[in-house]
């Protein structure tokens, strides 16, 4: 799947999205073979996507290369490729993680659009998250500086205790700061900077 650069709310996307795929985000490249050329449409497929408060159903639209013939999905940035949960939900489970909260307890408590998750799904996405802060955060800590170099950092009782805390504060003072950013949330753009970085290398 190809993910899309713009950065949609999930209501913000069907609505862009409701006589298709607009011309000027028809991808330019084949993800495949990485011909510079606009793909051609090539249909379109449904899938359900749960955020916290509403389920929706939404179009996936697909394109095919006419170098390589090889087809590709464009992917909206509020969801993982495969997944149908929303980053929304992931995040809440995260930044409660990282206030302490045992993901036991969090399971119990969340309740979302797809209904009740698994202390076992929680502790998979807590995994994922986790070793992508840990093999990313270099990367996090420079675009963030880089963007916002006076970002504030807190001392005393508030400081956090783990550095995914620290992240996740950096990231909203950045994102308070650039509009385009405030309805994507922490974990989107740092999956986002992971597709991007896959893209460069291969």
């Amino acid at each position: 799947m190809s993910l899309t650069e713009e950065i949609w709310t999930v209501q913000s996307y069907i609505k862009d999205f409701i006589d298709g795929c607009p011309n000027h985000l028809r991808p330019m490249m084949c993800p495949h073979c990485f011909n510079k050329v606009m793909l051609h449409k090539h249909g379109s497929f449904k899938r359900t996507v749960y955020t916290l408060l509403e389920a929706f159903i939404i179009s996936i639209y697909r394109f095919k290369c006419i170098k390589c013939g090889r087809a590709t999905s464009l992917l909206p940035n509020f969801v993982m490729e495969h997944h149908q949960v929303a980053w929304d939900i992931k995040e809440e489970v995260i930044k409660q993680q990282l206030s302490g909260v045992a993901l036991v307890k969090i399971a119990e408590d969340l309740v979302t659009s797809a209904g009740k998750l698994s202390e076992k799904t929680l502790w998979r996405w807590s995994k994922a998250v986790h070793d992508e802060l840990r093999d990313s955060s270099s990367e996090q800590w420079r675009i963030i500086l880089e963007k916002l170099p006076h970002v504030k950092i807190p001392v005393g009782p508030s400081k956090p205790a783990r550095e995914g805390s620290w992240l996740f504060r950096a990231w909203e003072q950045l994102r308070s700061t650039i509009p385009r950013f405030i309805t994507i949330g922490f974990l989107a753009w740092l999956y986002q900077i992971k597709r991007s970085r896959a893209v460069t290398v291969d």
